[in-house]
């Protein structure tokens, strides 16, 4: 059997240490100046990307560290969007840890990746006309799948442009070598693509950031032509609006009006093109039957994007879609239920249903459900009451942050960069543990984000391996200090995840960055990739399946905030429902009569399609 080997690379499209070379050849194939070597294992790879690297634990309160390495000024940074400036004040990339089954073993006790499922005939079609590039807005109730086309829509962008990137190369050196005397060419970046959202927290989840911050606009409150003439002042900022093909922004109904079509206009402006959004193409995603735009503090006096004055123009009628396969509940009933009170509504004998809900649900395997709440003092004193009650010993993790560089080019301050770590990420500043908390994974590797089980241990690794315990896997960014003892997790099985779960398995500091426009860290925090489940606000429970759920509807206060916290679970066997009752359901009037057109349209276009495909099979 061949020795496995580990491949690191220090110079190239993407530095990390790779489990195989095909991987790694991808990284600095036709890369100018590439530098990598192979290893006998991952570690030794690590250490040679990060020589002289030191931790300082201490026994039960745990500071994160990773001292950042030598860095290096390469090609992509002399063609990037980085000011120059930037490159030696900027914190090296991190490492995306590729794991192989030898480090995790593959018996029955041992995790398997997880990955997103295929895409439906639907999905499929809405990229097929994305990548041929139309503008497209998608949406689609809680749980069809919208995350899982957007990641494969900047999967395959980043695809094209890589692969654009090596034909620029390739070209460069026919001309260098007297095989093409038309010389290198300039082309448009036509998969260019900016990844953004309208909240942090939504950028962190698909790797992109604010529209805010990518456009350059500070708060977006100015008039567009301040905007705009603010932006010509910084030319990082400028060229990005320039040379960018596509835009993604996810989270769309939380962007009002006014915001929209100041950025359709600065578009225009800034690259002279009368065409909707200066010929940007533009790809949007959300469900306006959630939570609504905030404006000036008002959740109540919004404006949606959808009438905004050039929305119509940017996004034709016909490319509107809904997606309306649900994935994350099975059962017709809750689905039926669902969609009803998405749109504001509920029938009498569903209202008995989920009243029937507020019975307590016993478990199997014992563990407690993951408590939604609408306000924040409420979760806090949840966990920390439940947390003080244990009698076990506490254990405190502080994270170390990273302090990167800012949209225009700037280092930020190491506050400064804690304070936008807190404000768009769920990875705590300081986690409080002790052996029999709740707690839910904030992260995916091998677990699906969103898994929850209790402490039941805290082990070094090297104890952990001992007895037959793997670490989750994850983004690390460095390796995990083999001296502090991590937190052993006994997690619940998961529906979600492919292959079968680890029952126990020690979760080590990972790291999380919040991406500036460019795609570069603004900020990194390394800490336990974990956070107290006995209670979560329902905001930051957006975007996740939760197979066991207690959702307390006591001070609900804003439209679809009941409907979002229903939709994270899974099943009516597995939630308990309190304080529920028909007027906390909830939609807004004018999102209910936009969509009725689109949502009527969808349904006889798929009443079509079934009639087809039943004639088919008659003949």
């Amino acid at each position: 059997m061949p020795k496995a080997k580990w491949y690191a690379v220090r110079v190239g499209r993407r530095p990390g240490v790779y489990a195989n070379w095909a991987d790694a050849e991808k990284q600095v194939r036709g890369y100018p100046g590439a530098v990598h070597k192979s290893f006998p294992h991952p570690q030794a790879a690590e250490g040679w990307l990060r020589s002289g690297q030191r931790h300082n634990p201490t026994v039960t309160t745990t500071s994160l560290s990773r001292h950042p390495s030598k860095q290096l000024v390469s090609h992509e940074d002399m063609e990037s969007d980085i000011s120059p400036v930037e490159i030696p004040k900027r914190n090296s990339v991190p490492i995306h840890l590729i794991r192989s089954d030898s480090l995790l073993g593959t018996g029955p006790d041992h995790t398997t990746s997880t990955e997103d499922p295929p895409l439906s005939a639907q999905q499929e079609e809405i990229l097929r006309r994305i990548l041929n590039g139309e503008n497209y807005f998608f949406t689609g109730s809680a749980g069809t799948g919208k995350s899982v086309l957007l990641r494969a829509i900047i999967r395959s962008f980043k695809q094209r442009e890589a692969d654009e990137q090596d034909n620029a190369e390739d070209i460069w050196k026919r001309y260098l070598f007297g095989e093409d005397r038309n010389g290198p060419r300039t082309e448009v970046k036509r998969w260019k693509l900016g990844v953004t959202a309208s909240t942090g927290m939504a950028g962190v989840n698909i790797g992109g950031s604010t529209v805010h911050s990518w456009a350059g606009i500070g708060l977006g409150e100015l008039p567009a032509q301040k905007l705009y003439e603010n932006i010509l002042r910084n030319k990082i900022t400028a060229k990005r609006w320039k040379s960018t093909g596509a835009l993604i922004i996810d989270e769309v109904s939380m962007i009002d009006s006014k915001l929209f079509d100041k950025l359709e206009y600065i578009a225009r402006k800034i690259r002279k093109d009368d065409r909707p959004f200066g010929g940007i193409q533009i790809i949007l995603s959300g469900d306006f039957f959630q939570l609504p735009p905030v404006t000036k503090g008002h959740l109540n006096n919004c404006s949606f994007a959808f009438e905004a004055l050039t929305w119509s123009q940017v996004i034709p009628r016909e490319n509107m879609s809904s997606l309306t396969r649900v994935f994350r509940q099975k059962e017709d009933q809750f689905v039926n239920i669902l969609e009803s009170m998405r749109k504001g509504f509920i029938k009498p004998e569903d209202i008995e249903v989920l009243k029937g809900l507020k019975r307590s649900v016993q478990y199997p395997e014992g563990i407690e459900p993951v408590g939604l709440y609408p306000q924040k003092a409420e979760v806090a004193a949840i966990n920390s009451a439940r947390l003080e009650a244990l009698e076990t010993p506490l254990q405190v993790f502080s994270s170390f942050d990273i302090p990167g560089v800012n949209s225009h080019g700037y280092p930020l301050e190491a506050k400064q960069a804690t304070d936008c770590l807190n404000k768009n990420t769920i990875w705590p500043q300081d986690l409080e543990l002790k052996v029999g908390a709740l707690v839910m994974l904030v992260t995916d590797g091998v677990l699906v984000n969103g898994s929850t089980g209790t402490i039941v241990d805290f082990m070094t690794l090297s104890e952990a391996s001992s007895v037959n315990i793997h670490p989750a896997a994850g983004n690390y960014g460095s390796a995990p200090d083999p001296k502090v003892a991590w937190p052993v997790v006994e997690f619940i099985p998961s529906k979600h995840a492919i292959g079968k779960v680890a029952k126990r398995v020690v979760v080590p500091q990972m790291s999380v960055d919040v991406l500036n426009a460019a795609g570069r860290p603004e900020a990194t925090r390394h800490q336990i990739p974990l956070i107290l489940a006995w209670a979560l606000t329902i905001h930051k429970s957006q975007g996740q399946t939760l197979e066991r759920v207690k959702i307390d509807l006591n001070n609900i206060f804003v439209e679809g905030q009941t409907y979002v916290a229903i939709s994270r679970a899974v099943s009516l066997d597995t939630l308990q429902l309190l304080n529920f009752s028909a007027h906390k359901v909830m939609a807004h009037s004018r999102v209910i009569e936009w969509a009725k057109p689109l949502e009527q349209e969808q349904k006889d276009e798929e009443e079509w399609d079934e009639l087809l495909a039943g004639a088919e099979l008659d003949f």
